[in-house]
């Protein structure tokens, strides 16, 4: 049973170790000058930075000191992890939390004071923490100074990962075909991908600075209505809009606007699809001419499966046969022919799927 306290996010705290590659790590020559810093500013002649796992934390750097991890229920920086708030121990011996620490009493700590590696989604990472060998207390300018330098130690080690991240979207955001571009609260094009320049037929220089909605035709009413409710939700946004880029021709793109985290920054996606809807306009355009001529036939015509069940007969058709249209759905092929042809139409029909299985349609 686990004896120290676990914060009430703690499989969450977990997964962000893991997707930030803070877990199992050796230690980082490159964060002892913080701790270093953090040792000058406290007047304390050791001090640490560790990441904490599930049943260990794991040095990253320390200094004064010779660590490489501890157990976590062992440490009084699980305190700081559970609660996130910066923990000062003034005198180890008099607080509960530390006064029968083994590893307190067996170091000769009397100092204590720690400050959490909080991420910018609120999940405690690890800790930076100064300590020395005789009760001290350090000022309110100091423990302010030690926050920032657990801020910049976070941001190091998030910032790894966020800067794969960003060279991953930059490689999407240039070689992508669908149209990407990042706007300000007031719609203003602050960045534009290759695609979207070359579908607005217009180079950077000429897009930066428009505005979004006069750029894709700010005339739809459903833009309109974008625009005012856009900034006040952090929902994704999709619409379609048809924009004349010149005198002969449209273009029809599918739009995904979201708001970044902080609402500064509105991120939009969009989806070419003028060519789809031409071939389905082409389609349609085809099945109603088809099925005009199907139904205006002079002579009798009609559309069956491959065994023959019929699936429409036109109406000069229904007429010669004297059926009504739901009655020739319910009848085959050899229904409407005589006997010595249907047997032909049978071997054909066979011989037609026997071929089309051979060649794989």
């Amino acid at each position: 049973m686990k004896k120290y306290p676990i914060p009430a996010n703690e499989e969450g705290r977990m997964k962000k170790l893991e997707y930030f590659d803070l877990l199992n790590l050796e230690k980082d020559p490159q964060l002892d000058i913080f701790a270093e810093t953090a040792c000058l500013v406290t007047d304390c002649p050791a001090a640490l930075i560790a990441m904490m796992e599930s049943e260990t934390q794991t040095i990253q750097s320390c200094v004064g000191m010779a660590l490489d991890f501890v157990d976590r229920k062992n440490t009084v920086c699980q305190y700081s992890i559970a609660s996130g708030e910066i923990l000062v121990i003034n005198d180890t011996l008099l607080d509960e939390r530390s006064s029968e620490n083994p590893l307190i009493l067996a170091g000769g700590i009397r100092f204590y004071a720690g400050v959490p590696l909080i991420d910018d989604e609120g999940f405690v990472l690890g800790t930076i923490c100064v300590i020395d060998y005789k009760p001290k207390t350090i000022t309110k300018d100091q423990i302010s100074t030690l926050k920032k330098i657990g801020d910049a130690i976070t941001k190091i080690l998030t910032g790894k990962r966020k800067n794969i991240q960003a060279e991953y979207f930059q490689q999407t955001f240039t070689i992508s075909n669908n149209l990407i571009c990042v706007l300000d609260k007031d719609f203003s094009l602050k960045e534009s991908n290759p695609a979207f320049e070359k579908t607005f037929q217009m180079d950077k220089g000429q897009i930066l600075g428009q505005n979004f909605l006069d750029l894709i035709g700010n005339h739809n009413s459903q833009l309109q209505l974008l625009s005012k409710n856009l900034p006040n939700t952090d929902e994704e946004v999709t619409f379609t809009t048809s924009t004349k880029i010149d005198d002969t021709q449209t273009i029809i793109i599918e739009w995904s606007l979201k708001l970044n985290q902080n609402h500064s920054e509105i991120f939009c996606f969009g989806i070419n699809i003028t060519q789809r809807i031409e071939e389905k306009l082409k389609l349609e355009s085809s099945e109603r001419r088809f099925r005009s001529f199907f139904e205006n036939a002079i002579g009798l015509m009609s559309m069956h499966d491959m065994e023959g069940n019929i699936i429409a007969v036109n109406e000069k058709g229904r007429e010669t046969l004297q059926y009504s249209a739901e009655e020739v759905e319910m009848l085959n092929l050899k229904d409407l022919v005589p006997k010595k042809t249907g047997l032909f139409w049978s071997n054909i029909s066979k011989e037609l799927i026997r071929t089309m299985k051979i060649s794989g349609l």
